[in-house]
C-alpha cells in the first residue's frame, strides 16, 4: 500500500510542478490538473482504508496481549493443589446427592403434616354436616344445611394454610436443607479463579457471584411462593362453592370429591415448591463442579507441556507481535502525510 502511495504522490507532485512551468502549454496543464483531480478520490480511500486497518490492528494486539496473559498463567494453574480440588469435586458431588436426598425427604414431611392438617379439617366438616342423630353418614344434604356447609368450608378455606402456617410448614421442613446448602464452600474455588489471566478472571468471578446471589434470592422465598399458592387453592375450592350454589342437595360423594380435588391442588403446588428449592441449590453446585472438572482437564494439558513447546509458543507471540507493530507503523506513515 505504502508503495502505491508514492507512486501517486510522485504524479501528483509532478503534475503540481507542470502547472508552475510556463513553457508548458495550457493544454498539458489542463491534462495534469485533471490527473490531480481525477487522484484526489484515490488519496481519500486510501486514508480512510489506513484508518480502519489500524482500528484492527489495535484488535490484534488486544488478541496477542490476550494470548499472553495465557501464556502466563499456565504455569500457576500447572501448579495448583490438584489432590485438593479433587477432594472438593468429591464433596460437591456427594452434597449435591445429599439435597436431593434431603429435599425429597423434606418434601415428603412437609406433605404429610399438609395432608394432616387438611383431613383433621375436612373430618370437622363432615362430622358437623354429614353425620345423624344415630352416628351414620347421611347420603347428601339439602337447602336447609348445604348454605351453612358452604359458609364452613370458606371459613376453614380461609384459616387453612394462611400464609404464616404455609411459611412455617415449608420454613420448618427446608431447614436441613439450607443448613446443607451452607456448608457449600467456595474458598479453592475463588483461589483457582485467581490463577487464570485477568480476563478469565473476572468472566467467571462474575459468573458465580451471579450464580450464587440468584439462589440466595431464590431459595427460602416461602412467603413469596406462598403468595402463588393459595390464589391457586381458592381458586380450586370456589370452583366447587359455585357449583354446589347452584345444585340442588350435596351428596357425600360430591364431598369426597371435593376433599380430594382440592388436596390434589395442595400436594402438587408443595411438590413443586420444594422441588424448585432443591432446583435452585444443585443447579449452582453443577456449575461449581464443571467449574472444576474443566479445571483439572486445563490443568492436566498444561502439565503435559514441555519447556519446548511453552519456548515456541513465547517465540511465537514475539513475531506475530513484531509483525503487527511492522504494519502498524507502513499505516501510519500512510496516515502521517493527511495529518499535516
Amino acid at each position: 500500500m505504502n508503495e502505491y502511495l508514492k507512486a501517486f504522490q510522485k504524479i501528483n507532485q509532478f503534475s503540481t510542478q507542470l502547472l508552475t512551468n510556463d513553457s508548458k502549454s495550457l493544454e498539458i496543464k489542463q491534462a495534469a490538473t485533471e490527473l490531480n483531480k481525477s487522484l484526489q478520490p484515490f488519496f481519500k480511500e486510501l486514508q480512510e482504508s489506513a484508518t480502519r486497518l489500524k482500528s484492527y490492528i489495535q484488535k490484534s494486539f488486544e488478541e496477542l496481549d490476550y494470548a499472553d496473559a495465557v501464556w502466563d498463567s499456565k504455569p500457576r494453574i500447572a501448579a495448583a493443589p490438584k489432590a485438593e480440588i479433587w477432594e472438593q469435586l468429591g464433596e460437591l458431588s456427594g452434597r449435591y446427592l445429599k439435597i436431593q436426598e434431603l429435599g425429597e425427604k423434606c418434601k415428603t414431611e412437609a406433605i404429610e403434616q399438609a395432608k394432616k392438617y387438611w383431613d383433621e379439617k375436612v373430618e370437622t366438616l363432615k362430622k358437623k354436616w354429614f353425620i345423624d342423630k344415630t352416628g351414620k353418614i347421611k347420603e347428601k344434604i339439602g337447602w336447609g344445611e348445604k348454605d351453612g356447609f358452604i359458609k364452613d368450608i370458606r371459613s376453614e378455606v380461609d384459616s387453612y394454610f394462611p400464609l404464616s402456617y404455609l411459611s412455617i410448614i415449608t420454613g420448618k421442613e427446608l431447614k436441613p436443607l439450607y443448613q446443607e446448602i451452607n456448608l457449600i464452600k467456595l474458598e479453592l474455588l475463588l483461589q483457582c479463579i485467581t490463577l487464570f489471566d485477568e480476563n478469565l478472571q473476572t468472566s467467571t468471578n462474575k459468573k458465580f457471584e451471579v450464580i450464587w446471589r440468584e439462589m440466595t434470592a431464590k431459595l427460602g422465598k416461602t412467603e413469596d411462593d406462598t403468595n402463588k399458592i393459595i390464589p391457586r387453592f381458592k381458586n380450586k375450592v370456589g370452583h366447587h362453592l359455585i357449583n354446589w350454589d347452584k345444585w340442588g342437595d350435596i351428596p357425600w360423594d360430591e364431598a369426597i370429591i371435593f376433599r380430594n380435588t382440592v388436596w390434589s391442588t395442595i400436594e402438587n403446588d408443595i411438590s413443586l415448591y420444594f422441588d424448585q428449592q432443591v432446583r435452585f441449590a444443585t443447579q449452582a453446585i453443577d456449575e461449581a463442579i464443571a467449574f472444576y472438572s474443566d479445571f483439572l482437564a486445563k490443568q492436566e494439558r498444561y502439565q503435559q507441556e514441555t519447556s519446548e513447546q511453552r519456548e515456541a509458543e513465547k517465540v511465537w507471540i514475539k513475531h506475530q507481535r513484531e509483525e503487527l507493530q511492522r504494519v502498524k507503523q507502513g499505516l501510519e506513515e500512510i496516515l502521517n502525510p493527511f495529518s499535516n
